[in-house]
């Protein structure tokens, strides 16, 4: 009997650490100290936001340019992210992390294309490009699962203004660990097989009995 209650324990603490494992998360971007524009440092969200040698990423107020993708690309809150220069920007981490989606806008260039890619240890698993409008957030599905940076290269489109134009975009709600990683199996997957192993051990100890 205390093997079975030592069986069944360890099968709810496995399953615990699982739960806590696979949270996801939601990057809004409202969290940043407020101000207009400025670059998000790495470290933010446990992300590198660039390279060594500069910040790829920036994030800015709905209001600093109305009338813009700067403002239409903001989801929720009153902030959202964009390629800093309209570089490839480049979001990174020491772990590894599924990249669900995010929700992407054209600054400038109606019809503006962005290619999204997946690496780990700078090998390309992931690529997919996607077209944005200025005038709406788009939510795009993206499911990179088990990488450990990310790269947004923009190009292309048409400008709706002949005195303006670029190729930003912005990016809103940046969702990441929204299912379980390929490499561990979901709780209730992973309770049933727990459960069928006690049920083997419990069952080759009563044969023996």
């Amino acid at each position: 009997m205390k093997k079975t209650h030592s069986l069944l324990l360890s099968t709810m603490f496995a399953l615990g650490i699982c739960s806590s494992a696979a949270q996801a998360a939601v990057i809004t971007f409202d969290d940043l100290p407020a101000t207009e524009v400025d670059a998000i440092h790495n470290g933010y969200h446990g992300f590198h936001w660039g390279d060594d040698f500069m910040t790829s990423v920036a994030y800015i107020h709905k209001d600093t340019m109305p009338g813009t993708g700067f403002a239409t690309g903001v989801v929720s809150g009153s902030y959202a992210a964009f390629n800093n220069f309209a570089t490839t920007s480049t979001i990174s981490s020491n772990d590894l992390f599924d990249f669900n989606g995010a929700n992407l806008t054209a600054v400038w260039n109606e019809g503006l294309l962005i290619e999204v890619t997946g690496f780990l240890n700078n090998l390309a698993l992931f690529t997919q490009t996607v077209t944005v409008s200025t005038q709406y957030a788009q939510w795009f599905d993206f499911n990179f699962i088990g990488i450990n940076q990310l790269s947004f290269r923009s190009w292309g489109g048409t400008a709706n203004n002949p005195d303006e134009g670029g190729e930003h975009f912005v990016m809103d709600n940046f969702t990441y660990n929204e299912s379980a990683s390929t490499s561990v199996p979901e709780s209730s997957s992973l309770a049933l097989l727990l459960l069928g192993a006690a049920g083997i051990l419990l069952g080759r100890k009563t044969k023996k009995s």
